[in-house]
């Protein structure tokens, strides 16, 4: 592992995005299930982790503990704040563009849904999961099945991680 930045702030713009688009919010659930597709995603498409953290494979799903105990006090409401700002000018405009991808993809999905799509049969979480053992889920596992799939569509957005209002640049791009 020697991923850039910390699971944190990848967790943090996520929050930013969600609360910044019309209709959307973003539970603890949901928000460690996006940073678990950011960083499956990052290791497939980009060959590298996004983040030094293991996620580990609990009851629900992929969880990441930083993610997880920082908005544990939400409990299953959505996260109003992030916990810090992030700016996504850190991102290069890869790093970028796969963390837009992953929100557009599977951002529309409820927790539940994340749930049932993180613990598909043959899946990352659902070939290390033993029950109340929180296993951690090796990055070459979710590279190689992420690596088969075609679930992620890149969008090419062409976002520029140096420009300015990144949520509205992209509800514009996605209306």
């Amino acid at each position: 592992m020697n991923g850039k930045y910390k699971a944190l702030d990848i967790a943090n713009l996520y929050i930013q995005l969600a609360n910044d688009m019309p209709n959307d919010s973003i539970d603890n659930l949901k928000l460690n299930k996006l940073c678990y597709y950011a960083q499956a995603w990052s290791l497939a498409r980009l060959g590298y982790p996004l983040f030094d953290e293991t996620i580990e494979a609990w009851k629900y799903g992929p969880l990441i503990r930083s993610v997880y105990y920082t908005f544990n006090v939400c409990g299953k409401n959505p996260i109003e704040e992030p916990s810090y700002h992030f700016d996504e000018s850190n991102l290069t405009s890869d790093e970028l563009s796969l963390v837009t991808d992953v929100y557009i993809t599977y951002g529309k999905y409820t927790s539940g849904a994340l749930i049932d799509k993180t613990h598909t049969q043959g899946s990352p979480y659902d070939l290390v999961y033993v029950e109340d053992q929180n296993q951690p889920i090796p990055e070459e596992l979710m590279k190689s099945y992420f690596a088969k799939s075609n679930e992620l569509e890149s969008m090419r957005l062409n976002l520029s991680p140096d420009a300015e209002n990144f949520a509205p640049r992209l509800i514009e791009v996605i209306k």
